[in-house]
């Protein structure tokens, strides 16, 4: 329940109390008295009115979040129940891993997106450009039927799926694991990947399609394969035992490129893991689904 809620029902409850034996219901014969009716209106007030508040508390909402030092998009994300992908699309993000402290992005409260209505937009048409049920919309914006939309007015739409940019990969996990290091500054230097941690020799498998165009010894890497993509997009796979495919080979979404290990710098058995866009590395977990 709400803090606001809460406090409702505190000083409704004390105002019963104080009104003396007729506001007290006993817990076993709430059902009972209900059916007879003898349950105290207000009591059924009140409970019809925390249900309310609580419902529209549930309810998404856009809000706006201000940047903190050593945020990134998959913890924003994480904080208000939504994903990367929305805030990517509600503030038209170009470069993820780009975001910094004090900048201000908008926040939904849910995964999907917002649309801005325009001239001649209907609740069923909104629900079929973005592939969901009419009625999540007409409840998620408390929209009546008939539904009447004016142009500028913004609607959530939860689930609601925006397409991607054109030829941008759909990278997967590479490896079922323990995340034991992420994106960003560790002990004083920048770790531009995420790790995995897994038993040695487990197998690791391409996050998308693609061209090997690596596999073989690179310094701190170890053993690395690195895959291209297309769309300005390579993966890299670090530390391992063995790898599984050739320099100029073909790979195919989920398929096997080599195997964990301990090659290069590390002190155990993982998987490094890195993903580039261009001439940019981008934090792993804002694009792996």
């Amino acid at each position: 329940m709400s803090t606001f809620a809460q406090a409702v029902v505190a000083v409704l409850i004390a105002g019963l109390a104080w009104c003396g034996p007729a506001g007290k219901v006993k817990a076993g014969a709430q059902d009972a008295q209900e059916e007879a009716g003898e349950v105290p209106l207000y009591y059924l007030q009140l409970r019809d009115f925390t249900a309310l508040l609580e419902e529209r508390a549930l309810r998404p909402k856009i809000l706006e979040y201000t940047v903190q030092p050593g945020d990134c998009l998959y913890t924003i994300a994480q904080q208000f129940g939504t994903d990367v992908e929305t805030l990517v699309h509600l503030n038209e993000i170009s470069r993820r891993n780009l975001i910094y402290p004090g900048d201000r992005l908008e926040i939904l409260t849910v995964v999907g997106c917002v649309h801005d209505v325009e001239e001649g937009d209907t609740v069923p048409a909104i629900a079929r450009t973005y592939g969901v049920h009419e009625g999540a919309i007409l409840q998620a914006n408390e929209i009546g039927i008939p539904a009447a939309l004016h142009r500028g007015e913004r609607i959530i739409v939860p689930g609601g799926v925006v397409s991607r940019a054109p030829g941008q990969p759909v990278f997967r996990w590479p490896l079922q694991g323990v995340l034991t290091s992420g994106f960003g500054w560790r002990k004083g230097k920048f770790h531009y990947g995420i790790d995995i941690a897994a038993a040695y020799g487990t197998a690791f498998y391409a996050a998308a399609g693609g061209r090997v165009t690596c596999a073989g010894y690179r310094g701190g890497y170890g053993i690395m394969i690195e895959v291209e993509h297309g769309a300005g997009f390579r993966t890299r796979y670090g530390h391992a035992s063995k790898s599984a495919v050739s320099a100029g080979q073909q790979v195919r979404p989920g398929q096997v490129l080599g195997y964990v290990g301990l090659t290069g710098n590390t002190t155990g058995p993982h998987l490094h893991f890195e993903i580039h866009e261009g001439e940019q590395r981008v934090d792993p977990l804002t694009l792996l689904d």
